[in-house]
């Protein structure tokens, strides 16, 4: 099924001509993107973390410290709201109103549901590197790393996206000033690899490091 339902919390209201229910573009997005905000509460107050996010198939995963105070809460039950968003451009108006940017976003709501496999935690670490950085190689990890390390996973079921694509808004009575309106198109690139201090001698920077971006 390529469009997912709305439900009452996914439902775009602002501007819901921007409003995306497409699986694939949500997906897209979800996939490109390398951090995440979770937001729960935990204790009555609310919570957000920063973390690395991964997507296979229809739900996305997270991971971190078992002593991590929101993954704990997470693995609780605690509902979750997590998001997504990919600045594309900056949008010069020609009034402090006119500015605005161009994005893509996701909003996601759903209760984890904890990994304890640990081939499957194994599988998840590399999923995760590949995602991160397509080709790099690592050694295998070790139990207790493995042991270490929480996994939650969320399915992507209540989740929209919302994007904003249309660049200068302004009214047509701003149209005649004498001032640059216009985008300044962004985009995630990698700059010059610096090698590690202890590097071992002989191992040269890669080709994936030295030529990494992300995005359309």
């Amino acid at each position: 099924m390529s469009e997912i339902q709305p439900t009452d919390r996914t439902r775009v209201r602002l501007h819901s001509e921007r409003g995306v229910f497409d699986r694939e573009k949500i997906y897209a997005i979800l996939d490109e993107a390398l951090v995440a905000h979770v937001g729960i509460a935990v204790d009555g107050q609310p919570r957000v973390i920063p973390t690395a996010i991964l997507r296979i198939d229809d739900h996305v995963y997270i991971h971190g410290s078992p002593n991590n105070q929101l993954l704990m809460a997470l693995e609780r039950g605690a509902p979750a709201c997590i998001t997504v968003t990919l600045v594309d451009a900056i949008v010069a108006g020609r009034s402090g109103f006119g500015m605005s940017m161009d994005y893509r976003s996701v909003m996601i709501y759903a209760k984890a549901e904890k990994i304890s496999d640990a081939a499957a935690k194994e599988s998840l670490v590399a999923a995760f590197i590949q995602d991160i950085l397509p080709g790099h190689i690592v050694r295998p990890p070790k139990k207790k790393e493995i042991a270490a390390t929480v996994f939650l996973r969320f399915p992507l079921t209540e989740v929209s996206a919302k994007i904003r694509d249309v660049g200068v808004v302004d009214p047509k009575d701003d149209f005649e000033l004498d001032v640059w309106a216009g985008i300044v198109p962004l985009k995630l690139v990698g700059g010059v690899p610096q090698d590690c201090p202890s590097l071992k001698m002989g191992v040269a920077t890669p080709e994936y490091a030295k030529h990494y971006s992300r995005g359309r």
